[in-house]
């Protein structure tokens, strides 16, 4: 679709191309007289639209091989060249633009092929700008879930999302033996001594 769409902007390109330097020679009455069609009067206004159709020509052969300017470009000359068709159908029905041998015929052809422009251009660069829409989703879709795969992922990055709890190196705890640490100190009780009872001073009469 898109290969259609520039190829109808080419061949609009040259279509303005012309128009704008047969308008450049509104002065030159002989030409419009040999053409048999109506010049512009004043001159100049005729001369000011040629250089408006040359830019606008050159502004559809840049979008011919620009693919960033294709879409814009061409649904913008599809109006421009649907509002210039009506216009020219307007003046030949109900404004009776006077019209000579050869006239009546360039100026119906020229209708056709504008509005044969416009019928391809506006529907065209339509369809062509949703179907870019359609594919840069898909892109963005895809490149998201390719950032969540965890194969696609390090394996840190991995283990932090998978791992609940931080991965932390714990120390072996060890208890020193007593007496060789603080806090283990050993006290010792002292021994009895061999005292005799208190009553040993007494002897018992009767041993």
């Amino acid at each position: 679709m898109k290969v259609l769409l520039r190829a109808v902007l080419f061949f609009d390109a040259l279509l303005d191309l012309l128009l704008g330097v047969l308008l450049l020679m509104s002065p030159f009455t002989t030409l419009y007289a040999a053409l048999q069609l109506p010049q512009p009067q004043p001159a100049l206004f005729g001369q000011l639209l040629g250089v408006a159709l040359i830019g606008l020509a050159w502004l559809l052969w840049h979008a011919t091989f620009n693919g960033q300017m294709t879409v814009t470009v061409a649904r913008t000359a599809g109006y421009v060249n649907l509002a210039s068709a009506l216009l020219i159908l307007s003046w030949m029905i109900f404004l009776e633009l006077p019209l000579e041998g050869a006239g009546k015929v360039w100026l119906p052809v020229l209708v056709v092929m504008l509005g044969f422009f416009a019928l391809v251009q506006i529907p065209a660069a339509k369809r062509v700008r949703n179907r870019e829409r359609q594919l840069k989703a898909e892109r963005e879709l895809q490149q998201a879930t390719e950032a969540n795969d965890p194969r696609n992922q390090s394996g840190a990055v991995r283990r932090a999302q998978t791992s609940k709890f931080p991965d932390t190196r714990r120390e072996p705890v060890i208890t020193p033996p007593p007496g060789y640490g603080p806090g283990t100190e050993v006290t010792t009780e002292p021994e009895p001594e061999d005292t005799p009872p208190a009553h040993h001073a007494r002897q018992n009469p009767y041993s």
